[in-house]
């Protein structure tokens, strides 16, 4: 996990993860076998979680924690707004491994 500068202001903190999506389970040998998502949390405690993986599409997602787990509020793929039964279910189960290891449940 690296931490980089703020995003969004000087109390924005941005966080990466660069995630195995064939290990995690996510994805077959076929599609891609990386990701990388980018966390930025802002003074109001507001995630956005931006997930990029080979040649798909990426997204971004406005997400709060619930519960011990990421909720998401807003879904944006290549910045057009997406309804949220409309977010592939790779990308959910992403936003999950986000979730666990922001909340340290999966090592770094």
């Amino acid at each position: 996990m690296a931490s980089k500068q703020p995003a969004h202001g000087s109390s924005a903190q941005t966080t990466e993860f660069d995630i195995d999506l064939v290990a995690e389970g996510i994805r077959d040998h076929s599609g891609p076998h990386h990701a990388v998502a980018v966390v930025t949390v802002d003074a109001n405690f507001t995630l956005r979680v931006e997930i990029s993986a080979g040649n798909q599409y990426d997204w971004q997602l406005d997400a709060r924690i619930v519960n011990g787990s990421l909720e998401v509020r807003d879904a944006f793929c290549e910045g057009d707004h997406v309804h949220e039964d409309d977010v592939p279910e790779w990308i959910k189960r992403v936003l999950d491994v986000v979730g666990k290891k922001l909340l340290g449940d999966v090592g770094a």
